[in-house]
């Protein structure tokens, strides 16, 4: 009897790091705005392990969760790979020359970051 329960509940652990470890592996996914007091924009929309880029010469993006990193490729673009953060639903990288944050649609730094810049 406690061999049995003692394999449920080895399953059912094993179940849950599975469903956490592929939650996680997603997490990325979703639309990601550039605001501050001058913009309120899309800027990139990543799925799975690719994205594209809304505006600039880029077209697409490959992500490396990984090794954090983002390499941008387009037809009028050398490909560039920049290293990326990604914490709180802020997705932080240096893709124009200048390192910005990018809010998660619908996220709670997205709404503090409205709020923030008096978009909301």
């Amino acid at each position: 009897m406690e061999k049995s329960i003692t394999l449920i509940l080895v399953s059912m652990s094993a179940f849950l790091l599975m469903a956490c470890s592929k939650q996680s592996n997603n997490s990325l996914d979703g639309e990601y705005y550039w605001i501050n007091e001058n913009k309120n924009e899309v800027a990139f929309v990543i799925s799975g392990d690719m994205g594209t880029i809304r505006h600039g010469d880029a077209e697409g993006v490959t992500i490396d969760k990984e090794k954090s990193t983002i390499q941008l490729s387009g037809e009028n673009i050398i490909k560039l790979t920049k290293n990326y953060t990604f914490k709180d639903d802020v997705f932080t990288v240096d893709i124009s020359g200048i390192k910005h944050d990018y809010y998660k649609k619908d996220s709670k730094a997205y709404q503090e970051a409205l709020k923030k810049y008096v978009y909301q």
